[in-house]
């Protein structure tokens, strides 16, 4: 591995990934104030008053009785789902891709790292970048609720939601990654980057409108992150995280491949 690279890397990503991480923080202090184990009734009474289809697409029809339930509905849905993926596809987009427009590549290739250094690199800072994040987001939102809800928060079975919505963004990364390694163009990695999230997304929410659709809703990769199972001890969960482990190895093992035997000099 690269040590110069990997620290260009966390310059030049530094921005956006601060940005967001502050905001999802920022959204998670917000769900927890709303949060009141003895006010649930009146937040399903407001839930009833929006249109049923939006609730579902959103996946916020229901209202959890506990904080963590409740923290799984409004903060792992449709907010886990842009939110990290933003950072993945800037990242993941940067790392490969975007030398071509910056004209970099040749300066790259020119240096005494090999191309497999160079892109093994890149993949261990793909994974890195997307760990840290929700290392940083579970960290302080145990330390935010317990300061705001003392007692209320799960540990253990919180981390483990956050441990598998890591396995599903390393899947997501891969995508990425893998698109950024093969793109001739800086503009078809970002629009494959952003745009096979975007549509698992979109399958995902029409899925979930009803059932004349649901269908829909299982072909996307979305559709194996169900964390009301994970806290249930449901084998699905469970398989899905080993599918989800599996599916980043082949798609970064691809991205990897894919490099080192394009001509980059072109």
């Amino acid at each position: 591995m690269s040590w110069t690279l990997f620290k260009a890397n966390i310059r030049g990503i530094r921005t956006i990934w601060i940005l967001m991480t502050a905001v999802y923080i920022g959204y998670f202090a917000v769900v927890l104030s709303m949060y009141d184990p003895q006010s649930t009734q009146a937040i399903e009474q407001m839930l009833e008053m929006l249109p049923e289809g939006l609730l579902k697409a959103f996946g916020m029809e229901r209202v959890g009785d506990t904080l963590l339930s409740f923290l799984t509905i409004y903060m792992y849905g449709i907010l886990l789902f842009l939110f990290p993926m933003v950072i993945s596809t800037v990242v993941n987009h940067r790392l490969i891709a975007a030398h071509v427009d910056r004209g970099s590549r040749a300066y790259l290739l020119s240096t005494p790292n090999s191309r497999k250094k160079i892109v093994a690199t890149q993949a261990l800072f793909s994974l890195a970048s997307i760990t840290m994040f929700f290392a940083v987001i579970t960290i302080c939102a145990l330390g935010l609720s317990e300061i705001m809800l003392p007692g209320e928060m799960e540990t253990g079975d919180f981390i483990l939601v956050n441990v598998y919505s890591l396995l599903m963004y390393y899947a997501i990364g891969g995508i990425g990654f893998l698109a950024s390694c093969i793109a001739n163009e800086s503009k078809v990695s970002l629009g494959l980057g952003i745009g096979v999230p975007l549509t698992f997304l979109e399958l995902q929410m029409i899925g979930d409108v009803g059932d004349k659709f649901s269908w829909l809703g299982k072909l996307s990769l979305y559709y194996l992150f169900q964390p009301e199972q994970l806290i249930e001890g449901a084998s699905f969960a469970y398989v899905s995280m080993a599918v989800f482990v599996a599916l980043a190895a082949v798609l970064y093992a691809a991205g990897i491949a894919m490099f080192n035997k394009r001509d980059l000099y072109l």
